[in-house]
């Protein structure tokens, strides 16, 4: 016979990255009643129930009859991460063991002993994938090179700049830098012919920070390989740099954890994350970043003077010309819904999401991004497919590096072509120029350049120059006419 009293349900996740384990509990029509994040505590009537653990891709699906007050745990599934971190299934010691190795070992000699550094750690998924994916034995940083601030080469990832182990696939590189911004370039891989609809990959640019206050802290990049660099898969940790890489640090856990949330639209930070906040624990700057982001870029507002304390800190010790602190300030404005701070950002930071803010600020704020900045020069090529920033970049020269200006990256489409068609079919085939060119043909007359930077997503001083430069090689383009030019005119 069934009881009317109800009983008591505990379902807990327990193992690694049990704080990340989504829970729910439905009933027999399958409607949800219960759901949290690893642990749950319900009372129910007497009955069956339906149980789900959602982690990392996995999903876990139980039945339960209750008939009494009943304890139910979760084993969480393995992981699989970029990090080469000891609880991760898809760690091997062959990779843990040389990661915290050279994190603690420069492989070149920058000249610098007072300062931050960077560590790259690029690897195969394991020993089998290596000899699969990579029968050439092609090392893993062909392709990559580290740039200063100005984009001028620092260093290729090959040779002796690096060390490698190409049997196992594993390649790591560490180097003492001065505080400031960095770039990783990676120029592309043609399509190979031996993998069957291989389209190679694009070229692509990626911001990394050396931060110096107080202390020295230590970027630390893990980046994953499959046919070729898996980008979505990298991740990227802050720790002082005379530690070097902890392949064990719970810090490291929860951020990867957060970090793979953000990476799919969830906007969660554990408990016991914002706990450490509240009590000022420090240890891992990365952690605080993250969290800041996610949490503003969320709907959630139980915590927001807690963010407050946390926006407030973190300058003081990453540094508050860092343009990651700039951009989480303006986009910290944007969530409360109050005047956007006077700072002005010329370059990119490490999370996409500051980049974006950053931009969607400079339509009602324009001058927020400098003329002709690295920044202005990025926003209509950003890459969306990781939590990082990252954009198709201008080709390295063979000569010294300068960034580009607008201008340029107009002749850039346009190439050697000559003819009338050959202009016009670079031009319109641009997503920038093309994109513009059709709002400024559907929108009536009352379009303005704002308007169309917002539609864009891009600043208005890229849109304003795009025009002008359309306009410098109207003449060259056969099809123009299906274009109003006077609109075009109007907008300069």
């Amino acid at each position: 016979m069934i009881s009317d009293n109800p009983c008591k349900l505990t379902v807990r996740a327990i193992g690694i990255m049990s704080d990340f384990a989504h829970l729910t509990v439905c009933n027999g029509f399958f409607e949800d009643i219960a759901k949290g994040y690893e642990c749950l505590e319900v009372w129910l009537p007497q009955g069956i129930y339906g149980i789900t653990l959602k982690l990392d891709g996995h999903v876990i699906k139980e039945n339960i009859r209750l008939e009494g007050d009943t304890y139910h745990e979760f084993k969480t599934p393995p992981i699989y991460s970029s990090l080469v971190a000891e609880k991760f299934e898809s760690s091997r010691e062959y990779y843990t063991s040389n990661a915290v190795r050279y994190s603690k070992e420069p492989t070149v000699n920058s000249g610098i002993s007072d300062g931050g550094s960077i560590f790259l750690f690029f690897r195969y998924t394991d020993f089998v994938s290596s000899q699969e994916l990579n029968k050439e034995r092609r090392p893993l940083g062909d392709g990559f090179s580290l740039l200063d601030g100005s984009r001028k080469v620092l260093y290729r990832l090959l040779g002796n700049n690096i060390k490698e182990d190409l049997y196992n696939g594993w390649m790591a590189f560490n180097a003492v830098l001065s505080e400031g911004l960095y770039y990783l370039h990676y120029s592309g891989r043609s399509p190979n012919p031996a993998w069957e609809n291989d389209q190679g990959l694009p070229a692509r640019e990626i911001p990394l920070q050396v931060f110096k206050s107080k202390n020295s802290w230590q970027t630390q990049v893990f980046l994953t390989f499959g046919k070729g660099p898996i980008f979505p898969s990298m991740s990227i940790f802050i720790a002082p740099a005379e530690q070097g890489f902890n392949n064990n640090d719970e810090s490291n856990y929860k951020i990867d954890g957060v970090r793979h949330k953000f990476h799919n639209g969830v906007y969660y930070v554990p408990e016991k994350v914002l706990r450490e906040f509240e009590q000022g624990q420090w240890t891992s700057p990365m952690k605080g970043l993250l969290a800041a982001y996610v949490y503003f870029n969320s709907p959630e507002n139980t915590y927001d003077n807690l963010f407050r304390n946390i926006l407030k800190d973190l300058p003081a010790i990453l540094g508050e010309e860092t343009p990651d602190i700039k951009a989480l300030q303006v986009l910290a404005a944007q969530y409360f819904k109050e005047p956007l701070p006077a700072v002005k950002i010329s370059e990119p930071g490490m999370f996409l999401a500051g980049a974006k803010a950053t931009i969607k600020a400079s339509i009602k704020q324009p001058d927020i991004i400098p003329d002709d900045s690295p920044m202005e020069n990025i926003a209509d090529n950003l890459y969306c497919d990781m939590v990082w920033t990252s954009y198709l970049p201008d080709p390295l020269p063979l000569a010294e590096i300068t960034t580009a200006n607008i201008a340029d990256v107009i002749e850039r489409i346009i190439g050697s072509e000559t003819s009338p068609e050959e202009i016009g079919k670079k031009l319109l085939n641009s997503r920038t120029v093309s994109t513009l060119l059709y709002y400024i043909d559907k929108l009536d007359n009352d379009t303005d350049i704002n308007d169309l930077a917002g539609r864009l997503q891009i600043p208005p001083n890229v849109v304003r120059k795009t025009i002008s430069h359309i306009l410098s090689f109207s003449d060259s383009i056969k099809d123009i006419q299906q274009f109003n030019i006077s609109k075009l005119k109007n907008l300069q």
